[in-house]
């Protein structure tokens, strides 16, 4: 059927399920004619001849299609469709029963289906051809041949065949073929009777309409209840307009005028609504920035529809959303794109009104002390409940980091290098808070790291690297290339020699406190400390265990002797003593000699390759076959470290060690070489040690593990194999200040590998795609700022201009780095407000005073003033825009160098004070906060520092700084804007002349009103008079007046908004100043003159009111018709 409603015999509706057979029935009295509503709502209504189709299991199977019936088959939506009454639904979906209809049984597309279907039946089908079929084949035999005699005992044996043969079938498939019979002559014949005789209607009225229904039913329309759906529709009330008139005419003209001005009042009202829709409208459109695309994509990230790794997201996304349409309904949003979509731009971009794209702040909320500073989801908060930032010993902590932090600045400003780890060691020496001594001992290895040495103990000459020295070698994520080789092997080298040195501290120690075990005596060399730190051992009967015997050589413990001097790194004095007693080494080991001499003159402490298998030979041999206890300890030792003997058994069981003694095994075990020219059997490199580091915090610092020995072994564990990223987020769980300043120091020097801000959102430790662990840098060091930037703002800005350190990774998340600290450098600004000291501020003479973060352009990677204008100042001045701080917002656009802005929101804040009524409080500015006298010599010396010199002399004086810090009127703030641009053409250039124009009229507004205020009315009116936006000097000539009416469309909105306040207090002044005249002891003809005038300016003034009547508020309008009639202006 065809959808406009032509015969078609062989195409089935668009909104079809069931199609029409290509074979009309011979015997069918009519063929299926599409109505006018045919096919839009209509089921499926094809009549065949054919038998039924098979019952299927398939949802959509054989639609469309004509086939011979098979045996009915069990299927889920079986005998639908078969009930006694056939349904018909209306047009709006509600099932009815049919009346009076013989064709066939329709519903619409969207109605229930109430009745069951033959076997086949489709889900969405509610008149199966089936039913249909035979009902359409009983109504055609009684109609077109009514004298054919029936045989129902035929068809009853035919029924009673099919049925049996459906029995013996068993499934086999030459039965499947054959058609069937699911109904007999007398349940055909029933089916017709209750199709065709229901209800009772008169004859006339039947032939009247049933040509009608029979139309409307095949189109699937009920008329009755359509009918009443009309009907409905015809009950509810009319919309009546506002702006009818009056039914009848009203002769009382005094009714019509008020009547037309309450349409005319609530025509405005409606366009003012409308107008209103719009803006907001437009508001939302214009800075409201909310990628729907994005939040989607979350939402079923969440709910587990998309996964975050599926490389077919963007397909996925264009199959679930239709083009031109959100996921959420029709977008309401033109002519704007969501991110995804801007080529070229950051994911760190916000929008200027303060909401963050990042989706969570980047500094976090200000410290709360009864709340925790862990903000971070994998981080456990392990910390004494004691510690919170307001414990003393923390915050004088914090107080000596933050003095090292910005010395570390003036130091990048300078272009200098900064010992920072030797700086950061002292204040943790300095630390009067609990702290394990395993965080300094972390400081001395990451020294060793990094070579940073001082010369002095005042630590004004030292040997630093510069900044960012070791990050591309630690960087690098080729594991085989030779800059990751050096970075690694120089990590094993420096933590071995901070276990020999610390080792050494400690002999020392010993030493001193067992003067007389000792028996130092002589001169102290390093040999002679190590043979009293035996002697100390000894006597302390822990240098060996019970029942070993030392081997001696002139009253030394020779073999003990070279091992300690090994274990402290003395390798070259402990050469000497064997080079020294050359003739007794001899005749105990010949060849030791060999091994320890060319140990000590290899840079990578490696035997040669002889030597090498000679050792080790030599070293299984004498383990093996020697007796227990035979063997001095310290000599196996002295070939299992010189050899690098027996790898798979890395420690040395005899004697008794310390975890750091073990650890120091383990790197002088490790080599980092090239692994494909090395014996499979003496690969031992920094991988495998931090192998051994990961199974040891598993097993014992785990999750809800305390650990042994407490958190700060585990910490010197991980620095020590060089697992900086892992080591920060251990301790952060702890100590937060000493994870960050670790931190920071790991990154000043490029051995931090820091994460994207998009991509750790909610973790401190995350994985890159090659497994490599990754800090959340910059929010750790936002978060760290929570506890003294409300009251300490250049610390803040000192801390956070160090993310900015990694802006030069390559790619994407150098740029993301660099915009992140913009981001929070952003957020400090408006969350603080101090924008004088933050941002700047100006000089009454007009000049640039620089704020903190101005001074540290080159340290946020703003190579310019324009660049920093750009990225924090404009967004600074257009969110206190938004806000209503017009002196924030006048401040920050002067120094962004928009002296336009400026004026436009000059103007604004005029506007609303001149509208202000006269006798109510009268609008005062929030002033701006103040630049102390304190903080202008603190940034003199950071310019000094620094290099810069933009203050001068004059930036000591208090009120140096620009009185905008103590205007709260609009008028003088005006007036001081105006007076500074005015003489400087280079900014008066740069301000539109309309802007100036409305500028210089509203101060004349606002000494009009001042005058009006002071009831000086003659100086009131002569300002008005200057003004020229009223007709007082028509003279009643209503072309002038008018001509003044139509100008006045044409003003701006600041000074069109006060038209109405100004017409009242110009009438009101006529009326004051013609009583002052008229109450003088004589009136002469000069007084009755002016009087006369003041009348006919009043009259005009009434008339140009009538003319701009629509633009005045109701209350104006009443206030100066009372005062008008009261003047004489009627």
């Amino acid at each position: 059927m065809s959808l406009f409603g032509q015969p078609s015999q062989s195409k089935s509706s668009p909104f079809s399920l069931g199609a029409q057979s290509s074979s009309t029935s011979q015997l069918q009295p009519q063929t299926s004619q599409g109505g006018p509503f045919s096919g839009l709502f209509s089921s499926t209504t094809a009549q065949q001849q054919q038998q039924a189709q098979p019952a299927t299991s398939n949802l959509f199977q054989n639609v469309g299609t004509s086939q011979p019936a098979q045996p009915a088959t069990s299927s889920l939506f079986q005998n639908l469709g078969t009930s006694q009454q056939p349904q018909s639904s209306s047009l709006f979906g509600a099932a009815k029963n049919t009346t009076n209809q013989p064709t066939t049984s329709s519903s619409s597309l969207f109605a229930p289906t109430a009745s069951s279907a033959a076997p086949g039946a489709s889900l969405l089908a509610t008149s199966q051809p089936q039913t249909q079929q035979n009902q359409t084949s009983q109504d055609a035999q009684q109609s077109a041949a009514p004298s054919r005699p029936s045989q129902p005992a035929y068809f009853d044996s035919l029924l009673e065949k099919g049925r049996k043969r459906a029995r013996d079938a068993d499934g086999r498939p030459d039965f499947g073929e054959l058609p069937g019979l699911q109904l007999g002559l007398g349940d055909i014949a029933r089916k017709v009777r209750e199709i065709g005789g229901v209800g009772v209607q008169t004859t006339g009225d039947r032939a009247a309409d049933t040509k009608a229904h029979y139309l409307l039913a095949a189109s699937g329309v009920n008329p009755g209840t359509t009918r009443r759906d009309l009907n409905a529709l015809k009950n509810q009330p009319a919309v009546v307009s506002s702006l009818q008139l009056p039914a009848e005419w009203d002769p009382d003209t005094s009714r019509f005028v008020d009547h037309l001005q309450q349409q005319s009042t609530l025509k405005m009202i409606s366009e003012g609504v409308e107008r209103a829709h719009r803006s907001f409208d437009a508001f939302l459109e214009e800075n409201v920035d909310i990628n729907w695309e994005a939040q989607r994509k979350k939402i079923y990230e969440h709910f587990g529809l998309l996964s975050k790794d599926s490389n077919k997201n963007e397909s996925l996304l264009r199959i679930a959303t239709p083009e031109g349409k959100g996921s959420f309904g029709r977008s309401t949003r033109r002519g704007r794109t969501v991110n995804g979509d801007r080529s070229g731009q950051s994911t760190l971009q916000r929008s200027i009104f303060g909401a963050s794209s990042l989706q969570k702040s980047v500094i976090g909320t200000p410290a709360n002390a009864q709340k925790p500073p862990i903000l971070f989801a994998d981080v456990e908060d392990k910390s004494s409940s004691s510690v919170t930032p307001e414990d003393r010993f923390l915050r004088e902590k914090q107080s000596k980091f933050t003095e090292k932090v910005q010395a570390l600045n003036y130091a990048r400003l300078s272009e200098k290098s900064y010992p920072i780890l030797n700086e950061f060691k002292n204040v943790q020496t300095q630390s009067g808070a609990e702290s394990p001594h395993q965080l300094l001992d972390a400081y001395k290895v990451l020294i060793e790291i990094a070579q940073e040495s001082v010369e002095s103990d005042q630590g004004r000459e030292f040997n630093a690297p510069k900044e960012r020295h070791f990050a591309t070698a630690y960087l690098d994520e080729v594991p085989t290339s030779v800059q990751q080789m050096d970075i690694r092997k120089r990590i094993v080298d420096g933590s071995r020699r901070a276990l020999e040195k610390q080792f050494f501290e400690a002999a020392e120690v010993l030493i001193s406190r067992n003067a007389k075990e000792a028996d130092l005596g002589g001169i102290p060399t390093a040999i002679n400390k190590i043979r009293a730190f035996i002697r100390v051992r000894f006597a302390h009967k822990d240098l060996i265990p019970d029942g070993v015997e030392l081997q001696t050589l002139n009253n030394d413990y020779c073999w003990a002797l070279i091992f300690s001097l090994l274990r402290c790194g003395l390798v070259n004095e402990a050469t000497e003593y064997v080079a020294n007693n050359a003739t007794s080494f001899r005749a105990i080991d010949r060849n030791f000699i060999t091994y320890i001499t060319s140990y000590a003159r290899s840079p990578d402490r490696r035997l040669p390759r002889s030597q090498q298998d000679r050792i080790n030979a030599e070293y299984q041999q004498r383990s093996r076959i020697a007796p227990e206890n035979s063997l001095d300890p310290y000599r196996m030792a002295c070939y299992k470290v010189i050899g690098r003997c027996e790898l798979s058994k890395r420690n040395i069981d005899v004697l008794s060690q310390s975890s750091n003694d073990w650890l120091w095994l383990q790197f002088s075990l490790a080599r980092e070489v090239n692994r494909a020219e090395e014996v499979a059997g003496d690969i031992f490199g920094l991988e495998e040690l931090r192998e051994t580091v990961r199974e040891i915090g598993q097993r014992h610092y785990g999750k809800g593990q305390e650990g042994l020995g407490g958190y700060g072994i585990y910490f010197h564990i991980l620095i020590l194999a060089g697992m900086f990223e892992q080591a920060v987020s251990f301790l952060y769980s702890y100590n937060y200040v000493a994870a960050v300043h670790f931190a920071i120091a790991l990154d000043y020097y490029g051995l931090l590998r820091v994460s994207d801000f998009s991509v750790s959102d909610t973790e401190l430790l995350t994985h890159n795609t090659k497994e490599l662990p990754q800090i959340s840098f910059g929010r750790m060091i936002g978060y760290y700022t929570r506890d003294f930037r409300a009251g300490n703002l250049n610390a803040a800005v000192d801390y956070l201009t160090l993310i900015c350190l990694n802006s030069d990774l390559p790619g994407a998340l150098g740029k993301s780095q660099a915009a992140l600290c913009h981001e929070a450098l952003r957020e400090l600004v408006l969350e603080s407000r101090e924008f004088a000291q933050l941002l700047g501020d100006i000089r009454s003479d007009g000049t640039r005073i620089k704020g903190v973060i101005e001074q540290r352009l080159s340290l946020i990677r703003l190579s310019d003033q324009e660049e920093f204008l750009k990225a924090v100042t404009l967004q600074a001045a257009s969110v206190a825009d938004d806000n209503g701080r017009t002196t924030d917002a006048v401040l920050l656009y002067h120094l962004a160098e928009d002296y336009d802005n400026v004026i436009v929101i000059i103007n604004r804040a005029l506007s609303e004070a001149v509208a202000t009524d006269i006798g109510e409080p009268e609008l005062r500015l929030q002033p701006l906060k103040p630049r102390s006298t304190n903080d202008q010599q603190q940034h003199q010396q950071q310019d000094s520092a620094g290099g810069g010199n933009s203050s001068g002399g004059a930036e000591n004086d208090p009120g140096s700084s620009f009185s905008l810090a103590a205007v709260q009127d609009p008028a003088a703030l005006a007036r001081n804007m105006i007076q500074l641009y005015q003489s400087r053409s280079l900014y008066f250039s740069r301000i539109r002349p309309l802007n100036r124009e409305t500028c210089g009229t509203l101060l004349r507004l606002s000494e009009a009103r001042a005058l009006v205020a002071q009831r000086q009315w003659a100086p009131a009116l002569d300002v008005i008079a200057s003004l020229q936006l009223l007709p007082l000097n028509a003279r009643g000539s209503v072309p002038l007046i008018r001509a003044a009416a139509q100008s006045s469309n044409s003003l701006p909105q600041p000074v069109g908004r006060n038209l109405g306040p100004l017409l009242l207090w110009t009438i009101t002044c006529i009326g004051r100043q013609r009583e002052v005249l008229g109450a003088g002891g004589f009136e002469d003809a000069t007084r009755r003159g002016m009087r006369e005038e003041l009348g006919a300016a009043a009259r005009d003034l009434m008339t140009f009111a009538g003319l701009v009547r629509y633009r005045l508020e109701k209350r104006v309008w009443e206030a100066v018709t009372a005062v008008g009639g009261d003047v004489g202006g009627y």
